[in-house]
């Protein structure tokens, strides 16, 4: 039989092995893609992968030949072996992501196509009653070949099913005191992040050590809507220490800290994190990051106001909602990597968003300076930001603003039925900016992909539920983006045009597409190129852009730890923010290393604690040492 191979494959690597059955020897050899253009899963080995030999050719009558490949029963069923999972969970996995289930080999037409999926009654007896002894040992020996060439990449793979006497089975019970005991170890290990970087400007003949002002402003920060006031009596009450600072001389103590006496704390307990984090192979490799800003509780004291009505004080700023707030900006580790808030800035009234991404970036990359690519709203769509990626050396992906201009490159694109366009612009200095324009995102979900199923989807609920919750202990969510269409969420076909054309450069054209910039070299406009291609380069690109969300779960985390206040004072704020912002990235370490104990080296990306987890354990062990 033939076996579709890859148009090109400058990357290839091929693994060869021998297995016995009834004594006979037998030769094989599976071939894998070594480039992948987004940090790739084990799933995503085996759609890159082929079988050259016919060695173990289809035995099965012709028709059955005509409908579906002999490989792509093996490739479900290496998958299957991988996971150790049933053939209810493989067929409903693949039944979700057709995408994955056409590049394995079945007949699936497009990404909304579930027709040409296995039934899980198929793939019982495709194995059982249709795979040789021969056949079967060949897929067994070809899986373990599979998650090795994974390992050797640095991939995350399942633990081998064929040595079941060698995994480690942990109960729940024994994974909540792994938990408990490691949040422990990692929180004792904060201590010199803490108390070897932050430091208070107070006189020596002071009574309160200075570790209880860590200690106090974590223990705070670890319980919902506590204020110092509040927080000095329960810390009292809690701590082993004969004194401890009152709220008026905690705030003030801090509040005599510079911002970049504050930042310079926040890089150096980062620099040790990631360190710790470089340790266990995490953070290596091109890092992708975001910068965003966040923005506090809605301020709602006196403000002050100048003669034309308007907010005179440079840290109170205004938002689209109407309200006021003090506002931060960051720069966070996104992507496949463990997320690590790197440097945070207070928002100034009238600072650039170009002055912004310079700062962040400066002190970013003097802690890990291999960033490959930055990623940032509209709201940094400027010459300058562009200027400052370019100054540093990285590539950025933005969400860009539609002007006139772009407007009507909307109405042409339109009209002429064009799925994607690339323009270019050189630059003196720097790669080559390029705009990409391609239709907007659609609006379909998981749930409404599925909504004309039948009956079976309205009647296992609880198997729905459990199936997404395997998926999600293997590192994988069922999003709108990712659930079963992939690219066509961003490609779905454009609406006819109405029997009156729209004025060039009209809202609905703009509204039609997306308009990002970027200047990173994989993304191209030559002339050899044609629509299709063009395409999948604006989908390999783009489809990174969804990792941006990263930062906007961070904030929310971080909003989690922070310290609630009253004062005006713009330094202890920023503290607050900042601190958090410490506390966030201990919890992050804490997920990885317990990660790392329950399923060693081949951890999964799935979190392990929770915030919540992290946040009750911590409260038991706020202290960084008894008293000194």
């Amino acid at each position: 039989m033939s076996v579709a191979q890859p148009t090109e494959s400058p990357f290839d690597h091929d693994r060869y092995f021998t297995f016995t059955v009834n004594e006979e020897t037998y030769n094989g050899s599976i071939h894998f893609l070594t480039k992948y253009d987004r940090k790739p899963d084990f799933v995503e080995v085996l759609r890159n992968s082929f079988f050259r030999d016919k060695t173990y050719g289809d035995n099965r009558a012709d028709w059955h030949r005509n409908t579906t490949s002999f490989y792509a029963w093996v490739k479900a069923h290496m998958l299957r072996l991988a996971w150790d999972c049933r053939e209810e969970f493989l067929c409903y996995f693949l039944r979700s992501f057709p995408n994955i289930c056409r590049d394995f080999g079945f007949p699936v037409t497009h990404d909304r196509d579930t027709s040409g999926a296995p039934s899980q009654s198929r793939l019982w007896e495709m194995w059982n009653k249709e795979f040789t002894d021969v056949q079967r040992e060949f897929v067994r020996t070809a899986t373990e070949e599979a998650l090795e060439f994974a390992r050797e990449q640095g991939i995350p793979a399942p633990d081998p099913v064929f040595r079941p006497e060698e995994r480690d089975i942990t109960s729940k019970r024994s994974e909540q005191r792994l938990v408990a005991e490691k949040t422990k170890e990692v929180w004792q290990q904060a201590k010199p992040f803490v108390t070897d970087t932050f430091y208070l400007k107070r006189a020596e003949n002071t009574v309160v050590h200075e570790n209880a002002f860590w200690e106090q402003h974590a223990y705070m920060g670890m319980r919902e809507n506590m204020y110092a006031q509040s927080g000095q009596h329960s810390f009292y009450i809690d701590s082993q220490r004969d004194r401890t600072p009152s709220a008026s001389n905690h705030r003030y103590q801090i509040g005599k800290l510079t911002i970049e006496e504050m930042r310079s704390m926040l890089h150096e307990t980062t620099r040790m994190l990631i360190a710790r984090a470089r340790h266990n192979s995490e953070l290596v490799g091109k890092l992708w990051a975001a910068i965003d800003i966040t923005k506090g509780n809605p301020w709602t004291g006196k403000i002050e106001r100048d003669e034309d009505d308007n907010i005179a004080e440079d840290w109170i700023l205004g938002y689209k909602d109407g309200e006021v707030y003090y506002q931060w900006a960051t720069i966070q580790i996104i992507g496949y990597d463990i997320p690590l808030v790197l440097d945070a800035i207070p928002v100034k009234r009238g600072m650039k968003r170009a002055d912004i991404v310079d700062s962040l970036l400066e002190n970013a990359l003097d802690l890990v300076d291999d960033i490959e690519l930055v990623m940032m709203d509209r709201e940094f769509d400027s010459e300058g930001v562009k200027d400052s990626c370019d100054k540093h050396g990285v590539y950025y992906l933005n969400g860009a603003r539609k002007y006139e201009s772009e407007k009507a490159t909307c109405t042409r694109l339109r009209r002429s039925g064009e799925m994607a366009n690339i323009e270019e612009e050189s630059v003196s200095s720097g790669p080559t900016r390029k705009r990409i324009y391609l239709p907007s995102s659609a609006d379909d979900d998981f749930d409404a992909e599925n909504e004309h199923e039948g009956d079976e989807t309205e009647e296992r609920p609880d198997i729905r539920k459990e199936m997404r919750e395997d998926l999600s202990e293997l590192g994988i969510e069922l999003n709108e983006e990712d659930a079963s269409h992939g690219f066509s969420a961003l490609t779905e076909e454009l609406r006819e045009e109405e029997e009156n054309e729209p004025t060039v450069g009209s809202e609905e054209d703009a509204q039609a597409y997306a308009l990002f910039e970027t200047n990173h070299p994989n993304v191209t406009l030559n002339e050899g190129d044609n629509k299709i291609e063009r395409i999948h380069m604006v989908e390999r690109m783009v489809r990174r852009y969804r990792h941006r969300w990263g930062i906007e779960n961070g904030y929310k985390q971080i909003k989690t730890f922070r310290v609630r206040t009253t004062s005006k004072r713009h330094t202890y704020r920023f503290f607050n923010f900042v601190f958090a912002c410490v506390l966030y990235n201990v919890w992050r370490l804490v997920d990885l290393l317990v990660k790392l104990a329950i399923e060693g080296e081949n951890s999964t990306y799935a979190p392990r604690v929770d915030a919540n987890q992290f946040l009750t354990v911590a409260k038991e062990y706020y202290g960084l040492d008894p008293p000194d």
